[in-house]
């Protein structure tokens, strides 16, 4: 145990309406018409911004896509409900969902678009035990076929941190370079892992900030593969992208008054 608490609401899962976008027609390996509905909806995040050099690069050996830790993240409809096409015939529709700033990059870049298509195929034969052929088309005048079904997604409420007063130790932060662009200062930090050697149980986060008498001037958001830091009112702003996957409801934030660091401690997904 890292001996830092913090208190985060539970997992709760929201119903939304994704929006469709775009409608992919396929089949599965006994001829059968299957039709993806691609929707969006703001619920679910973004992926990590990648260019495609970064892709082709992940793509050239399974080690560069472990270290790249590249993921998409979406939601698979619970169950594919039946419809009719055009021609009256039955099929079988599925609707997944993802973020709406995605789909312009995989619109953009057919080489987004194979990999994202690669990934739901994958996703669906793990989920519902299909297999789909590797031949697809994108419908021009159709977003969707059927009614898009509403999708649970799961939401974790912010953390709440635990505020102490102790002697401040003798680490000393790097100092990282402020970007002009950011909309308030950015704080020094480091960033730790526990052990030390190999891969961590924890990642150790110190964030210096000097300006602040109380964590009630904070707000910190944890993700999968972010953190970011408020400081109000725009005392400092940090927004990291993390060096391994956590988990959120493992996570845990001290403020320390005394010597004016807030330490976030966050359980990876490689316990």
């Amino acid at each position: 145990s890292s001996g830092i608490n913090a208190e985060y609401g539970q997992a709760k899962e929201i119903e939304v309406a994704p929006k469709p976008t775009f409608c992919v027609k396929t089949k599965d390996k006994d001829g059968n018409k299957i039709f993806l509905n691609i929707c969006t909806t703001d619920s679910i995040p973004e992926p990590k911004k990648k260019t495609v050099e970064d892709l082709v690069k992940m793509l050239e050996s399974e080690e560069e896509m472990l270290a790249a830790d590249y993921r998409i993240p979406m939601s698979i409809g619970e169950a594919p409900h039946a419809e009719v096409d055009k021609k009256g015939q039955g099929c079988s529709v599925h609707d997944i969902a993802i973020n709406p700033n995605y789909v312009k990059t995989l619109k953009d870049e057919p080489a987004f678009m194979n990999f994202f298509l690669q990934v739901v195929f994958e996703g669906l034969t793990a989920k519902f035990n299909i297999e789909l052929e590797w031949d697809w088309i994108i419908l021009k005048n159709r977003s969707h076929v059927g009614r898009i079904k509403p999708h649970m997604i799961r939401t974790y409420k912010k953390p709440v941190i635990q505020e102490v007063e102790k002697p401040a130790e003798n680490k000393k932060p790097v100092k990282k370079t402020t970007k002009p662009t950011q909309p308030a200062p950015k704080p020094d930090y480091i960033v730790l892992q526990e052990p030390i050697e190999g891969t961590p149980n924890y990642l150790i986060i110190e964030i210096m900030l000097p300006d602040i008498e109380s964590s009630s001037k904070l707000t910190l958001d944890v993700g999968e593969d972010r953190l970011t830091l408020h400081a109000h009112p725009a005392k400092y702003f940090l927004d990291i992208e993390l060096p391994y996957d956590v988990i959120p409801l493992e996570s845990g934030a001290q403020f320390d008054t005394s010597a004016h660091m807030l330490t976030v401690a966050l359980m990876t997904t490689c316990v």
